[in-house]
Formats: structure tokens, C-alpha cells, sequence
């Protein structure tokens, strides 16, 4: 039972989302942002619970991203087992392009065909969940998708799995996948100052070059997936994805490590279980500009979701998990002007730590700044405004402390030229 207030609630509608009349399947996704760890409960059990539970789940892993596919499949196979999972209902489905050189008798990257062995799709459709391990995302667009954009006898096999009420997941290459846009490559500085590539066609595609954007499965239909978000400071290159793709999506997912999106069809809700945060970044109403060929976006939109928030993407409602209480009114930190990070800083802030500590939980601050050079005298300034409808939500759980839902605060991004002037020592 939700705890909040309608006018509560209502202060935390997104406006103008992408939106279906009705849920679309009636499956499940598990979209990990990779790190899975083994003893992260709060996925394994929700991905075992939509797969059937325990006596009833059967899995079909498809180590086609990973450089070592048989330790990949092994290594989710035992976690599996320890989670009470019958050995006999987990099943191996050899796709793969690099040679694990663990298993000296077999040449996995001989597997490289194998997505139309009707063999290997009747296990698939036999199975009550398929999971994607990590690895590189385009691996699996190669051998899922024939060199005419068809669907391969596996991949069919999948979607009919995701349609009839299975599970679908995967962890870091494996959650990149599930959007129709998906990100190849790149980093967050190298997308603003080069933007997106999309005629990439070599096998290492360098992180310096900008953002590789590409078709992926299109399991998830509300947005665009990306992974490792927090831990790699990677919302620069979903806002450039994002920008690049407004006319199909406005939505974009940033999942960390240790964390799940859960998409539920059947309720077509989107929920959040693990570790840390689902960013949700919204650019209905963002504008973009160019000064000097380098990007101003501006009135971006920032949402973060946390263990047991959800997300509605059809109102745009977003419900923080019932023990979670406001901070406006209760903000414990009063800090007029939150430090610059750098490397001498006592509290070098992530991403998450500025729309959190130093900005929705702090009452001495209503804006904050966020400076990258990407050299000695250019960079990115980051401007995160806090709005009427900005709305914060805290609690400090037992070993897991402190959690956040913060929502509808403004970002804007703005080319900046840096000019630094060391102090003249004065002659006495």
C-alpha cells in the first residue's frame, strides 16, 4: 500500500513521455547495469520468481557477448544452483564468436553460426527464462541478426519466450541489447565533443571517438539502456544517444552496477531492485545549440530510482518505496556551495552524490555546478537546478545505508572555455 499523499504523488508525474495505450507483452526483462554480484539477493530471487521460482524455472544462457563463453556460462550456472535452481533446467546455448581458451577441446568460436540451429531454439522455447551474459554488445547483434536485419531461429525463439510470459535479462552487454537504440561504445566527454558514429564497422571501437550507436533487439520499448551508468559516468553519452534519437525516444536508462531495471509486462511497470540507482533522463523539452561545433543542451530532465521505487511509463508516476520519507522540509545537509570535486577533495562527488547530498537533501543550495575539461583550456560545465516539482525521498536502511529517489530536477550542459591563472609571487 502506498504511504504518500496524492498531492505527493502528483508532484512526481514526468510529462510528455513516450507512451504505449497498453503493456505490450505480457514477459519480464531484467536489465542488470553488470557487477552482478552473487549474493545480491534482490535480483537473483526477482529474476527467479518471474522465471516461475525455483521448482518451476528453467533457463536458457546465451554467452554470446563474452570472450569466455563457457566460464560465463558456468559461473551464472553455479550461482543458479546456489539459489536452488535445478541443474537438469539450466541449459547452454552455444552461441558465441571468441574461443575461451579454458576449454582446450572446444573452439567456441566456432559457434559463431549457430543462431539458426532449430535445435538450440527448441531448447530456448522449452525454457521459462533467457539470459544474456556480459561481454561486447555487438557480438550478439552479429550472431542473432542475420546480414539482412532478419531475426535468427534463436532469436525468434526469445521473443516468443518474452511474449508468451517468460523472463528475459542480461548483465552489462547483455542489458545494452535490450533497447531498439542501443550503445556501442564511447564515453561521456567523447560524446560531446565528437557526437554519435554510427557506420563503426571495425572490431575495437575506441572509447575516444564518441558515442557508437546501433540497432539493438528492442525487448525494452520505452527508451534507450545503458549500463555500468554511475560507475563510468556515462550520462553524457546517454543525453548525446538520447539527443541523437529524440525523434523516436525521449527517454533514456542509466543502470548501474549491481542494480536492475525490471520491466514488468503484464503490469507495464518498470521497477527497480539491487545496489544503487536507475537514472531516468528525460529530453521531451530539451533544446540543443552548437558554440563553436561543441553542444549547449539545455532543460534536460533527471530522475533517480532506487531499490523498490517504480516507475509507471505511461503516467510518467514515479512511487519511492514505502519506507522512504520526504526531504523537503528534512534536509540534513545546509552547504551553500558544494565543493568543486578533484583529486585533493575531501568529498570527490559521483554523479549521484550531486543530485543527493548536494542538491536535494541540502537547503543551503538550490543550484549546483559540475566542470570537465576535456583539455588544458576547454570543458563541459553541468548546471543542476532544483525546480517547484523537484521532489526528494530518503531513507537509511540496515546495511545498506543511505537511499535516495530524487526526481524532475533540470540539467543543463554548456560548453565552457577554462582560463587559469597561477598567483604571481610577490617580490618583498
Amino acid at each position: 500500500m502506498n504511504k504518500f499523499p496524492p498531492q505527493i504523488i502528483a508532484l512526481l508525474v514526468l510529462l510528455s513521455f513516450n507512451s504505449y495505450s497498453q503493456s505490450l507483452y505480457t514477459g519480464s526483462l531484467v536489465i542488470v547495469g553488470g557487477g552482478l554480484e552473487p549474493t545480491n539477493k534482490n535480483i537473483y530471487n526477482e529474476l527467479i520468481e518471474l522465471a516461475g521460482g525455483t521448482e518451476k524455472a528453467s533457463f536458457a544462457v546465451i554467452p554470446s557477448a563474452s570472450g569466455v563463453a563457457m566460464q560465463s556460462y558456468m559461473s551464472f550456472r553455479n550461482i543458479l544452483i546456489s539459489y536452488r535452481i535445478k541443474p537438469e533446467n539450466i541449459h547452454l546455448i552455444n552461441i558465441a564468436m571468441i574461443d575461451d581458451d579454458s576449454t582446450k577441446a572446444v573452439n567456441e568460436s566456432e559457434w559463431k553460426n549457430n543462431g539458426n540451429d532449430s535445435s538450440l531454439a527448441r531448447i530456448v522455447r522449452s525454457c521459462s527464462a533467457v539470459w544474456f551474459t556480459g561481454g561486447d554488445q555487438s557480438r550478439t547483434m552479429k550472431t542473432l541478426l542475420m546480414p539482412d536485419g532478419r531475426k535468427t531461429a534463436v532469436l525468434e525463439a526469445v521473443w516468443d519466450v518474452f511474449r508468451l510470459g517468460g523472463a528475459v535479462g542480461g548483465t552489462s552487454a547483455g542489458a545494452a541489447i535490450m533497447s531498439e537504440a542501443m550503445i556501442g561504445g564511447g564515453n561521456s566527454l567523447a560524446a560531446l565533443t565528437h557526437g554519435v558514429i554510427t557506420d563503426y564497422s571495425g572490431d575495437d571501437f575506441s572509447e575516444s571517438a564518441g558515442v557508437m550507436m546501433s540497432k539493438g533487439l528492442g525487448f525494452f520499448p520505452y527508451g534507450i539502456v545503458d549500463q555500468h551508468f554511475n560507475q563510468r559516468v556515462r550520462i553524457g553519452r546517454l543525453i548525446v544517444a538520447l539527443m541523437y534519437e529524440k525523434n523516436r525516444f525521449n527517454l533514456g536508462f542509466g543502470v548501474d552496477e549491481n542494480t536492475a531495471l525490471i520491466y514488468l509486462g503484464k503490469q507495464n511497470l518498470v521497477k527497480v531492485a539491487g545496489a544503487s540507482s536507475v537514472t531516468i533522463i528525460k529530453t521531451a523539452d530539451a533544446r540543443i545549440s552548437y558554440i563553436q561545433k561543441l553542444p549547449e543542451i539545455k532543460n534536460l530532465l533527471v530522475s533517480s530510482l532506487d531499490n523498490g521505487d517504480t516507475f509507471d511509463p505511461i503516467t510518467g508516476i514515479i512511487t519511492p518505496a514505502g519506507d522512504k520519507k520526504p526531504t523537503r522540509g528534512n534536509e540534513y545537509y545546509n552547504v551553500k556551495n558544494p565543493g568543486q570535486a578533484g583529486i585533493f577533495s575531501s568529498n570527490s562527488a559521483s554523479f549521484h552524490d550531486l543530485i543527493t547530498i548536494n542538491l536535494i537533501d541540502n537547503k543551503g543550495a538550490d543550484t549546483v555546478h559540475n566542470l570537465s575539461f576535456f583539455d588544458e583550456s576547454t570543458g563541459f560545465q553541468v548546471t543542476l537546478f532544483k525546480m517547484p516539482l523537484s521532489a526528494g525521498f530518503y531513507c537509511d536502511r540496515q546495511n545498506e545505508g543511505d537511499r535516495y529517489t530524487v526526481t524532475n530536477i533540470r540539467m543543463d550542459i554548456s560548453p565552457v572555455h577554462i582560463s587559469i591563472t597561477p598567483f604571481i609571487k610577490k617580490e618583498y
